[in-house]
């Protein structure tokens, strides 16, 4: 389950950030927190285990930049996202001192919003392993999406969202081959049906293969690993 705060004091903007949200996270692997203030907020991360935080920095009672520099100081790290209209360089500089993941301005598009949410997850999946990471993991927890999205083709077939390729393949990659589709969207948290259309791109473009694996009870089931 994800845990995840919203903190914004306009409730139209913080109705488009959840609704932002549900479209990439599916709703029964989402934990949504919504507060209208950095104080309330501040209260609620004391209280409860937050993974990810919508930060924005003009509001009520506390800002956000306040409520960044009480989370230091009580030794508090949640992965923070600011959406804000603040763009002078004492927020940022602010920001930027926490450890911000990213740093949106509004009005922001859904494909910015998805960008920095995918990189949220990319962290999160990775950091679930206790074991040493290769420097391959770390590349793509320190690399810009950009820079990771450089290898992909600059058109998809209609229906396929680059953003949505990256976030399965960083999925699939830690992935004990062969693996079935239900591992791939547990792991990119995304609907089976939107995996599977990912997974059949990368087998039309000759990443993946696959195979039929014999249960002993049930229907046969596709499985899938990286082509050599």
């Amino acid at each position: 389950m994800m845990n995840v705060l919203i903190v914004e004091d306009d409730p139209m903007v913080s109705a488009i950030n959840q609704q932002y949200l549900k479209k990439i996270i599916p709703s029964a692997q989402l934990s949504l927190t919504k507060t209208d203030n950095g104080a309330h907020a501040l209260s609620i991360l004391k209280q409860q285990p937050v993974d990810l935080v919508l930060l924005d920095v003009y509001m009520p009672k506390l800002s956000g930049s306040e409520v960044l520099t009480e989370l230091m100081r009580l030794e508090i790290h949640p992965q923070v996202i600011m959406l804000t209209a603040a763009n002078d360089t004492d927020h940022v500089k602010a920001a930027i001192d926490y450890g911000v993941l990213d740093y949106l301005i509004k009005p922001f598009t859904f494909d910015r919003f998805e960008q920095s949410v995918t990189k949220f997850l990319q962290i999160h999946q990775s950091l679930k392993n206790t074991g040493p990471l290769a420097q391959k993991d770390l590349d793509q927890l320190f690399t810009t999406p950009s820079a990771q999205s450089s290898q992909l083709p600059q058109t998809l077939p209609k229906g396929l969202s680059r953003l949505s390729l990256e976030r399965v393949l960083t999925a699939i990659q830690p992935l004990q081959a062969p693996f079935s589709v239900q591992d791939a969207a547990q792991a990119a948290k995304l609907s089976r049906i939107s995996t599977k259309k990912y997974l059949d791109y990368l087998i039309d473009t000759h990443q993946l293969s696959s195979s039929i694996k014999y249960l002993a009870v049930g229907r046969p089931l596709t499985v899938y690993k990286f082509a050599n």
